[in-house]
């Protein structure tokens, strides 16, 4: 299989001083615009999106089904919610329903895109010109944890490209 990087599957990220790559992604759910976008870490690290607590209930997703949690990690648990993104929109892709958690605490700031997307597509990253290709002809695979014996993302996702 050839893929295909190009215009339409391109994404452009920056790093900040601190180092990091970051991603703005839109978030597609009841009344969002076209302006609706989340600011995410592209943390390889991170097992699944994480969504802070100001942009939870800033864009409406307290209000969707969610279920009370510990989410563990490097700094221990964090109690926090479970839920699924109504629809990301990654380069010419509409993912619906992918996992993420939402901590209760307004202190842990950072948004992750966590290995449960970015697995999922597979992308080519650019460092020379600061993008990242999400290949439009590639085939997504359901993301399984070999380190959990449960899967927390893309296998019971809607996946929708607009070619």
């Amino acid at each position: 299989m050839i893929i295909v990087l190009d215009e339409k599957t391109k994404h452009s990220f920056f790093r900040k001083s601190d180092g990091h790559i970051y991603i703005d992604i839109p978030v597609i759910c009841d009344g969002s615009s076209d302006d609706d976008t989340i600011s995410f870490i592209y943390d390889t690290g991170a097992f699944i999106t994480v969504v802070n607590r100001d942009v939870y209930e800033t864009l409406g997703l307290h209000r969707l089904q969610h279920t009370k949690t510990v989410l563990g990690g490097y700094a221990g648990g964090a109690p926090g919610y479970l839920f699924q993104l109504p629809g990301l929109k990654i380069g010419t892709k509409l993912l619906i329903g992918v996992w993420a958690f939402s901590p209760e605490s307004y202190s842990l700031r950072q948004n992750l895109l966590g290995s449960n997307v970015i697995e999922y597509f597979c992308p080519y990253q650019d460092n020379t010109h600061d993008y990242i290709y999400f290949p439009s002809n590639s085939m997504p695979k359901p993301y399984h944890s070999e380190k959990h014996n449960f899967s927390l993302a893309c296998d019971k996702v809607l996946f929708i490209g607009d070619e």
